[in-house]
């Protein structure tokens, strides 16, 4: 059974969950939005077949030790713009699959709190979904060393990579070296603000390249044809040995002499692989 329970409240206005979804033992999927979780209990629980959880803008209770929600068959988890997501406690072994969507003004970035339930164990989660619209890689990054120098995230999709000094992207790269199984990376939206240098681009995507051996697959989505995203592209093809794809998906349609521009700078563009092979659409 599947059950999604959602109000229109937002998050300063949000109902209590019913004490009754908690003995559902039937439930597979469970939707939660604008409520206040977990209910007033204090004691352990399980969802013994639920395989996939998702929240969106719920405000989760302060920590309690006693009250430690077990999902053992779950598979996918994901959190949107939800309030103290540090303090749900959660014993998930089978966990694949974990999507963070938090939003937030320019003004909150420097109150930056923990975004990861501090009990969630990462050890076998294969793919991993942030959308961020802001750039706290750094920070998140400190996150998940909670649980080691490596992860097992063969997968990375992000939504925003939103690039405003060199800094910025040292902490974008540092945030992947988490991840030294990684296999396949998607960007939905990558921007440069000002002006990284090549230099910066090459150090980094080598170093990068040192640690990520087993990358075999770029995908770079909302493609606007930019000198930077441009630039991103051939410094990755050229200091990646094991790429087999780049896909690049335009964002719009180009004039018939920009697109010839850039297909022949694609084509043009050093590979360190042999088989790499980029797919333009």
């Amino acid at each position: 059974m599947n059950f999604t329970f959602r109000t229109e409240f937002g998050p300063n206005r949000c109902f209590g969950l019913p004490n009754c979804i908690l003995s559902c033992s039937t439930l597979k999927r469970l939707d939660l939005c604008g409520v206040i979780f977990p209910p007033t209990i204090n004691a352990p629980f399980v969802f013994p077949n639920v395989t996939s959880l998702s929240f969106d803008v719920v405000i989760f209770s302060a920590i309690n030790m006693n009250c430690v929600i077990d999902v053992p068959m779950l598979e996918t988890l994901s959190f949107n713009n939800c309030v103290n997501t540090s303090y749900f406690n959660i014993k998930a072994p089978r966990l694949g699959s974990l999507t963070l969507q938090y939003y937030c003004n320019d003004d909150d970035i420097d109150d930056y709190v923990p975004i990861l339930p501090v009990s969630l164990d990462l050890s076998f989660i294969h793919t991993l979904c942030l959308d961020f619209n802001f750039k706290p890689f750094k920070l998140f990054a400190s996150e998940l060393t909670r649980w080691g120098p490596e992860l097992n995230v063969e997968c990375v999709e992000l939504y925003d990579v939103n690039v405003l000094y060199d800094d910025d992207f040292s902490s974008f790269i540092h945030s992947l070296l988490i991840c030294p199984k990684l296999r396949k990376l998607d960007i939905y939206h990558l921007y440069f603000y000002a002006e990284i240098s090549r230099s910066i681009l090459w150090e980094e995507l080598q170093s990068a390249a040192k640690v990520l051996k087993m990358l075999h697959t770029f995908k770079l989505r909302l493609f606007n044809g930019s000198r930077f995203e441009l630039q991103f592209i051939e410094v990755l093809l050229a200091c990646f040995p094991a790429l087999e794809k780049v896909v690049i998906i335009r964002h719009m349609e180009f004039d018939s002499n920009e697109e010839f521009e850039i297909m022949q700078k694609f084509f043009h563009f050093p590979r360190a692989s042999k088989k790499a092979k980029i797919v333009y659409i």
